[in-house]
C-alpha cells in the first residue's frame, strides 16, 4: 500500500517518526508522502525525507497557513531539484475553518500553480468547502497543469468528480470514507475512474473506523483499503495493486 498523504512529522506523531518509518514493511506500507503545509515543514520534510528510502515529500503552503507564503520561500521553493520531492502542496481554499482571508488564500494558491508547473511537479490540492472556486481558479490556470493533480482527502460529490475530470484529475480517500452512513463519499468512489484512485491517511487526523478519536498513523490505511473492497466489490489485493500502481504513477516513483 503507499500512503499518499500523512503528516507523521506532526507534533502528535514527531516522536515516533522513526519507528513509524522503521515499520513500514512490517505494515505493508511500500511508501509515504510526507505532506508540507507550511515553509518550515517544507524544509523538515525534506530532510526527513532524504534520510529515509520509504518516505517522500512535497513542498507548499496549506490554505490555512497561507500568511506563511513569502517571497523568500518562494526562491528557496523554485530551487529545489532533490528527486525527494515528489509533488507540490498541500495548496489550494479552505472555506470551512476561515483561519486566513479568501482572497489572500486565492492569491496564493495561484501563485502555487505556477510555480509547481515551473518544477515540473504534480499538484497536491487541498479543497474544503471551496468546490466551486477550487475549480474556477484550476480552469483559469490550466495552461500551468501539465504534470498531474491530485484532489488530497476528497470529500466532495460524484457531479464534483465529473467536474474535476476536466484536469484529467486523481483522487485520495481517506479515514471519512469508513465514516457510518457517509453516503456521499461512496457515491463519490464510485464516480471515480479506477485508474484515478489513491489511498491516504492524512494522519495525525482522520483516523479511519474502528480507530476514531484516535491518534491516526500510515499503517492505519488498511482500513480505508478495506472499505473501498468493500464499495468497489473488489479484493484486498486489487486494492492494494490498483492504487500503488496509481500513486508510482502519478509521483512518477
Amino acid at each position: 500500500m503507499v500512503d499518499t498523504h500523512c503528516h507523521i512529522l506532526d507534533s502528535k506523531l514527531k516522536d515516533r517518526a522513526e519507528e513509524i518509518v522503521e515499520n513500514l514493511s512490517r505494515d505493508g506500507v511500500d511508501f509515504i508522502v510526507e505532506i508540507s503545509a507550511d515553509p518550515r515543514e517544507a524544509r523538515e520534510g525534506l530532510d526527513f525525507a532524504r534520510k529515509h528510502e520509504r518516505v517522500y515529500c512535497t513542498i507548499g503552503v496549506h490554505p490555512n497557513y497561507a500568511d506563511t507564503y513569502s517571497d523568500e520561500f518562494e526562491q528557496w521553493a523554485l530551487k529545489q531539484t532533490d528527486p525527494k520531492i515528489i509533488a507540490y502542496g498541500e495548496c489550494g481554499l479552505d472555506y470551512f475553518h476561515k483561519m486566513i482571508d479568501i482572497e489572500l488564500q486565492r492569491e496564493v494558491f495561484k501563485k502555487q500553480i505556477i510555480i509547481a508547473d515551473k518544477l515540473k511537479l504534480p499538484l497536491v490540492i487541498h479543497c474544503r468547502d471551496a468546490y466551486d472556486d477550487v475549480q474556477e481558479i484550476l480552469r483559469e490556470h490550466k495552461e500551468y497543469l501539465n504534470n498531474g493533480v491530485l484532489i488530497h482527502c476528497f470529500s466532495g460529490t460524484a457531479d464534483d468528480v465529473k467536474r474535476f475530470m476536466e484536469f484529467d484529475a486523481y483522487f485520495a480517500f481517506g479515514g471519512a470514507i469508513t465514516f457510518k452512513n457517509n453516503y456521499t463519499a461512496e457515491t463519490a468512489l464510485i464516480a471515480v475512474s479506477i485508474d484515478r484512485l489513491l489511498l491516504e491517511t492524512d494522519c495525525p487526523y482522520l483516523s479511519p473506523e474502528p480507530l476514531r478519536g484516535k491518534i491516526n498513523e500510515p499503517k492505519n490505511i488498511r482500513h480505508v483499503a478495506l472499505r473501498v473492497t468493500s464499495v468497489l466489490d473488489l479484493t484486498f489485493d486489487e486494492v492494494n495493486k490498483i492504487t500503488s500502481e496509481n500513486a508510482r504513477r502519478f509521483f512518477k516513483v
